[in-house]
């Protein structure tokens, strides 16, 4: 087809003149139905900006400066439009022109299309290696070059996708491996929460920050927080902060939170903390969560009857009576007076002593005159005490306080609730 070339430089007067030659072509060359606007995307060529467009090969100017967009479309010939009227264009790569001249002029045979497919898959066209090896399978469903291109195996005797294969097994593909779908889910959901931490990680930064800065409302914004995910976020800033009023606000947001985590570090707290106000602050967290009441008060009962240290029996003391537990009160009456086992120093000589990275002393072996001896230390429990005096007086009609004396106790337990056995002492 004779070649039509368009002055580029025409004056408005004839713009109309223009548009109606552009229509021609559209209607001409494109090979879409007419009034469809051809997909360009994929096939190479220009949408201009009236409607419409030209399938074919756009050549790339090497001077952007004339204005001139030339098309050879794909029946032949050759197109040039005014840059102005070109509302997009998709040059062909060299590879995909080089395609189009004789990919169409091959046979419909397996060697042929074999042919095809090779060359394509050398060049990266990916999209027109498929299709020709598809064909290929097509006419010969048993060729292993093909097959092994298109990532096929066998099932059962019959051919079929890795996807397909997945997809009978049960399995999908995630991160580069089969995995089980209910495996998926987990991932997808772990996926999720470490977006979700990270966001939070950010949102508690900036919320504890500002109300650290006496920002009301972030204070108040903060202790709303009710997402789990934002959990190891607060405690983060929990175990680094040392300001006590701080401490106490990052407590208040465990407690709102409210999840069984969230409420034992509220117990940890609330037994080990060095500071009374936050652990105090602890067990206000926990008591106003009464629907964890049962969990907390076994927690803290279990502290009673198991620890040897005399400090974490009175805080889970203190807790059990904030918490009015009644049941709690046979293993208070346990632990009113504990025995503690102690490494002392007898003599009055000491060699060999050890310091630490400050220059204190942090250990020494006994001299020629001395030795150490393990010894049982009486420790009568003040706060279980209290607990125990405090929880009779709310529970039964008639209170008592038989101070410090277990077998007293133990037998006015017994008359009570008329009970046969007690629960075993600590110390027998």
């Amino acid at each position: 087809m004779k070649a039509i070339s368009i002055n580029v430089f025409q004056r408005l007067s004839k713009v109309v003149y223009w548009q109606t030659v552009i229509c021609a072509f559209l209607s001409l060359f494109s090979s879409n139905a007419i009034g469809q606007t051809p997909d360009v995307s994929q096939s190479g060529g220009v949408l201009v900006r009236n409607g419409g467009g030209i399938r074919g090969i756009v050549a790339e100017s090497e001077d952007k400066s004339t204005g001139i967009c030339s098309i050879t479309p794909t029946l032949g010939g050759l197109i040039q439009l005014d840059a102005e009227n070109v509302k997009q264009t998709t040059v062909l790569r060299k590879e995909q022109i080089e395609y189009r001249k004789f990919a169409s002029l091959q046979p419909d045979s397996v060697q042929a299309q074999l042919k095809v497919a090779k060359w394509a898959a050398d060049k990266k066209l990916s999209a027109l290696a498929d299709a020709h090896y598809q064909r290929v399978v097509e006419l010969d469903p048993e060729n292993a070059e093909a097959r092994r291109y298109l990532q096929h195996v066998k099932v059962n005797g019959q051919w079929v996708s890795k996807k397909e294969k997945r997809e009978q097994l049960g399995l999908v593909r995630m991160n580069g491996r089969d995995v089980s779908k209910q495996e998926a889910e987990l991932l997808e959901k772990d996926a999720t929460n470490k977006e979700a931490t990270r966001y939070w990680n950010k949102e508690i930064r900036a919320l504890y920050s500002n109300a650290r800065s006496g920002d009301m409302s972030q204070r108040d914004a903060l202790r709303s927080v009710r997402n789990p995910l934002a959990l190891p976020a607060v405690a983060h800033y929990f175990q680094s902060e040392k300001d006590p009023e701080g401490r106490i606000l990052l407590i208040q947001v465990m407690s709102s939170i409210g999840t069984p985590t969230a409420l034992s570090e509220l117990g940890r707290i609330a037994l080990h903390d060095p500071d009374p106000d936050a652990r105090a602050a602890a067990v206000e967290g926990i008591y106003r969560k009464r629907l964890a009441a049962d969990d907390a008060i076994e927690y803290f009962r279990k502290s009673l009857r198991s620890s040897d240290e005399p400090a974490e029996i009175n805080n889970a003391a203190y807790a059990l009576e904030r918490l009015m537990a009644e049941s709690a009160i046979p293993d208070l009456i346990n632990a009113l007076v504990t025995y503690h086992k102690r490494q002392v120093f007898v003599g009055t000589e000491q060699t060999g002593a050890s310091f630490d990275s400050s220059g204190h002393i942090s250990g020494f072996s006994p001299g020629p005159s001395g030795k150490m001896k393990t010894e049982e230390v009486t420790s009568p429990n003040e706060s279980v005490h209290k607990a125990l005096v405090t929880i009779v007086k709310a529970k039964y009609p008639s209170p008592v306080d038989f101070g410090y004396d277990v077998d007293a106790w133990i037998r006015w337990k017994r008359g009570v609730d008329q009970l046969a056995n007690f629960y075993p002492r600590r110390d027998r």
